[in-house]
């Protein structure tokens, strides 16, 4: 618990929440790597026999072939611009750049063309410190007293706070008529942009509450006041995949990352035409990325459980162990994982 949850899926809170944890060790052998020697490979898409990955950690965006052959730099910046969420289908390829430049934070929507050609295709932050769509949603306690939240220790936060300005995108998807989808990790929504760079929220995903029991109240140094009231921690949608006329969004909720809260990462759908959103799968440790096959099944990458994950009855159910499994998709019949946010960082094969 804390004041704000800070984003979870940032270089600095990555590494630090995985080392708290310790590399899982697999039980089982993993495929061979294709690629090694990546920094950060947070998210991945796989198009006419194309691997394009993303190096968070390095500012950097590299294609490979899905053999593991070749190894292209598409766009590199200095490793304090976050390069993210790559999607190749379509004409060129999108992707994110987040960082802070003399005129202060940015988040921008990007586009590569065939001939090399990048253009900004929408401003996400400037779309965020205009309509800041989870405004209305309150984090921490929602129902304690002032008295009460004063007592809460500050490192936790007691007082409640509305979502604030603040954008991070970290997953991109492609509709049918050419629209893009963004997972904005830190305005806790799903954002839609048109070929002409017109921005619409149409999901905001909800609070994440834990409801604060003896135990946690002792564990965490709560005041006794807060027993049996919930925690609303933030949502942070961390992919989006569009399957069947649904969008497919994973959401690692801010907070502890250790395993002291318990595996809290959720599946939910959109319906991007009415903006229902329903949860269909929980029990993620880290619920990093998804990859939905032709058959809609879902595979979940449980960054800080060491595995490979799919939905059985509502709940998160291991397909296969892998080391600290960041980005997945899926591609001709086999899963591709990248992960390794440590170091190195890889790209594996499996045939599930």
């Amino acid at each position: 618990m804390r004041t704000r949850p800070i984003l979870a899926a940032t270089a600095a809170a990555v590494v630090a929440a995985t080392t708290a944890l310790g590399a899982a060790a697999p039980a089982q052998a993993a495929a061979a790597p294709l690629v090694q020697g990546l920094a950060g490979p947070l998210s991945m898409s796989i198009d006419h026999g194309k691997i394009y990955v993303t190096q968070n950690f390095g500012g950097k965006l590299s294609r490979f072939g899905t053999d593991g052959s070749g190894g292209k730099t598409l766009y590199q910046r200095n490793p304090k611009v976050e390069v993210g969420g790559v999607q190749a289908e379509g004409p060129g390829t999108l992707f994110t750049v987040t960082g802070k430049n003399a005129a202060g934070k940015f988040a921008k929507l990007k586009h590569l063309a065939a001939d090399g050609t990048v253009t900004t295709v929408a401003d996400l932050r400037g779309f965020e410190k205009k309509f800041n769509p989870d405004g209305h949603v309150t984090y921490n306690f929602r129902d304690i007293s002032d008295s009460c939240a004063a007592k809460v220790p500050e490192q936790v936060g007691g007082g409640s706070y509305k979502g604030i300005v603040d954008s991070h995108p970290f997953a991109t998807a492609m509709m049918d008529d050419g629209t893009a989808v963004v997972a904005d990790a830190a305005g806790n929504d799903i954002i839609t942009v048109s070929p002409s760079g017109f921005r619409t929220e149409i999901a905001t995903l909800p609070g994440q509450p834990k409801k604060v029991t003896q135990g946690l109240a002792a564990q965490f140094h709560l005041p006794g006041c807060t027993v049996g009231h919930r925690f609303y921690f933030e949502p942070v949608p961390t992919d989006v995949e569009v399957h069947d006329g649904l969008l497919y969004v994973t959401t690692l909720p801010g907070g502890p990352e250790d395993p002291s809260l318990g595996a809290r990462g959720k599946v939910y759908t959109v319906d991007p035409a009415t903006g229902d959103v329903t949860k269909i799968g929980s029990g993620f440790a880290g619920a990093t990325d998804l990859a939905v096959s032709p058959e809609g099944k879902v595979y979940v990458t449980e960054l800080f459980g060491g595995q490979v994950s799919t939905i059985k009855d509502g709940v998160a159910k291991k397909v296969f162990s892998v080391p600290e499994p960041a980005a997945i998709e899926w591609h001709n019949g086999h899963l591709f994982v990248a992960g390794g946010l440590q170091g190195p960082g890889y790209i594996r094969k499996f045939t599930p």
